[in-house]
């Protein structure tokens, strides 16, 4: 068992676009999610991320994947879900903004492996996906050093 676990949720609008948001710590994109608290359902997680990172209250369709990240030892737990409610938010304590991306024209500065697990779901929308990820120590720090030096301008 990972020491850690998260879960990411790909919610998708009658329009086929992605919901995502773009962080305060780094102007970087990414599915709304996080860190499971102690001994909470995987599910929950998913729905309580998504609502306090977008506004948006969800259900969940289905798990889409899991992703382990050894360097990190930790997991995470893609799921697909869908808008039952509420509204997005304008700026909250770790999101800029909300938008909805055509899947086709996801932005260019996103959480690594992001673009990846997206891109898996929609190549394999009828499986769970179960993949192990890493990103280079060096890519983090280059990575790091763009958005500090370029993040007022982005």
């Amino acid at each position: 068992m990972a020491k850690t676990s998260g879960c990411f949720t790909v919610v998708i609008n009658k329009d086929g676009h992605i919901l995502l948001a773009k962080r305060k710590d780094y102007p970087i994109w990414d599915l709304p999610g996080g860190t499971c608290e102690k001994e909470e359902p995987l599910e929950n997680c998913a729905i309580r991320e998504t609502e306090e990172e977008t506004g948006y209250i969800i259900s969940i369709n289905r798990k889409i994947g899991e992703y382990y990240q050894p360097q990190y030892d930790d997991m995470q737990h893609l799921f697909l879900g869908e808008v039952i409610g509420g509204s997005p938010i304008k700026d909250g304590p770790e999101t800029e903004k909300v938008e909805w991306f055509n899947p086709n024209n996801l932005p260019l500065l996103m959480i690594p492996n992001r673009r990846k697990q997206i891109k898996s779901f929609l190549k394999h929308k009828d499986i769970i996906v179960k993949d192990s990820i890493t990103v280079s120590h060096f890519k983090i720090f280059l990575y790091k050093g763009f958005l500090k030096v370029f993040s007022k301008m982005l």
